[in-house]
């Protein structure tokens, strides 16, 4: 029947469904996602959704992807719903309600901790959706002249401000060799990329599976050319590494003049390695002609560090991404080693925690240290809680919901973060 959620029929659907991505999001959007569909890791058809136009054509489609939050030493189970349906349906949003439904179903039977959503904000409110990480996008990004950037790696002892920029980066002069990156790396590469992760930097967790397909799939849209992916070496050890976008924008809010050479993504903190990194990009963007280079990278980053040092802009505010409570228990539990971590390193360390959390529906409990343990209590609603749990509110934020005398205990729990999710996991 029409205007009813079936399951998708994989591969039998597939042509219609790159049909269907073409009328929602244009030709070209859509061929990019007919090539992404289907192939990305823990892609289970089970997972998708569509609903039949009454001319039998796919009017509407959800699909969830599998993902692992990582918040500071824990991995939360998630799924990012991704939604389209096409433009010109009077009941479009009557669809894609009907599709979250069975989405949301079905997070609940893989044992989701939160949901994801980019996109359809005003849908997500009426979901528990809130913005709670931020996306490397907006209507003005972070860029630097890529004359400026050319200095790099070369500081001046003779002039005092220089000299002390070098020290205050820690930058020593130690040679380095930025070379690409081959598949050899991968494993480097990846505990640079979860160390930043860890610090909040980039959201999305990537086992190697997931660093592979990537790679791969930027590769066959032409948007992963071998120069696009450069590391820096010191004796051996690989310690810095960027990735860049070198032919075309890839910020959808201002296409027609946001630069078209971009670091989309960039991790270690080795000064000289990430100095000699900078020298390295700018030299390619001048084979290019570019005259500025946009910055997708952490504000906290070593690499921004060093490009707002030569003369960068700091963009002033990102765009959000919506995160959703989807099963507290769960969240709870998998949080416990950030938490228990987090009290550890704190005045807290040698007191423990019965930490009892209550939303409107749901109420779960974890226990923090040995002994007895003091009840805390904390009820928030579960927009506010998401936001606490990714960092992008910290219990500072709290103006209720728990006893006074907790609140010092809360912010070492859930300190604010500046949490955001890498372009490339976007692209």
């Amino acid at each position: 029947m029409p205007n009813e959620v079936r399951p998708l029929r994989w591969p039998d659907d597939r042509a219609a469904l790159v049909d269907h991505f073409c009328r929602a999001h244009g030709p070209s959007d859509g061929e990019l996602i007919g090539a992404w569909y289907g192939t990305f890791p823990g892609f289970d058809p089970d997972g998708s959704f569509v609903i039949d136009g009454d001319d039998g054509e796919i009017a509407a489609h959800a699909t969830i992807i599998p993902r692992q939050l990582r918040i500071g030493a824990s991995l939360l189970p998630a799924g990012e719903l991704t939604l389209s349906a096409d433009p010109d349906l009077p009941a479009q949003h009557g669809l894609l309600h009907a599709l979250c439904e069975a989405a949301h179903a079905r997070l609940t039977e893989r044992g989701a901790a939160l949901g994801l959503l980019i996109g359809f904000p005003d849908l997500g409110e009426k979901w528990q959706y809130e913005y709670a990480v931020g996306l490397y996008l907006t209507s003005f990004e972070s860029e630097i002249a890529t004359e400026a950037m050319l200095k790099a790696g070369r500081w001046d002892p003779a002039h005092s401000y220089e000299r002390r920029t070098a020290e205050r980066l820690r930058a020593r002069g130690q040679p380095v060799t930025v070379r690409r990156y081959h598949a050899g790396d991968l494993a480097d590469v990846a505990a640079l990329y979860e160390a930043a992760s860890a610090r909040g930097h980039y959201l999305i967790a990537r086992d190697e599976a997931l660093w592979e397909w990537q790679l791969d799939y930027l590769a066959r849209i032409g948007r992963n050319e071998p120069d696009d992916f450069l590391v820096a070496e010191v004796d051996g050890t690989v310690v810095a590494y960027a990735r860049l976008i070198t032919q075309g924008p890839v910020n959808w809010f201002r296409e027609s003049d946001a630069a078209s050479f971009c670091v989309i993504e960039a991790a270690g903190d080795h000064a000289d390695g990430v100095e000699a990194l900078m020298a390295a990009i700018a030299h390619t963007a001048l084979t290019f002609g570019e005259e500025r280079i946009g910055l997708y990278i952490h504000p906290q980053s070593a690499l921004m560090q060093h490009a707002l040092a030569r003369g960068g802009t700091l963009r002033a505010f990102t765009g959000a991404g919506l995160v959703r409570l989807h099963d507290l228990d769960e969240a709870l539990a998998q949080l416990y080693p950030t938490l228990e971590q987090r009290r550890l390193d704190s005045a807290f360390a040698t007191r423990a925690f019965r930490l009892q959390i209550s939303t409107e529906s749901d109420q779960s409990e974890v226990v923090l240290g040995e002994g007895d343990a003091e009840l805390v209590e904390l009820e928030v609603p579960a927009t506010v809680l998401v936001r606490l749990i990714t960092g992008w509110y910290g219990a500072d934020h709290l103006d209720t919901g728990y006893h006074e005398r907790h609140q010092p205990l809360l912010r070492v729990l859930f300190p604010a973060g500046d949490p955001k999710i890498a372009l490339a996991d976007l692209l």
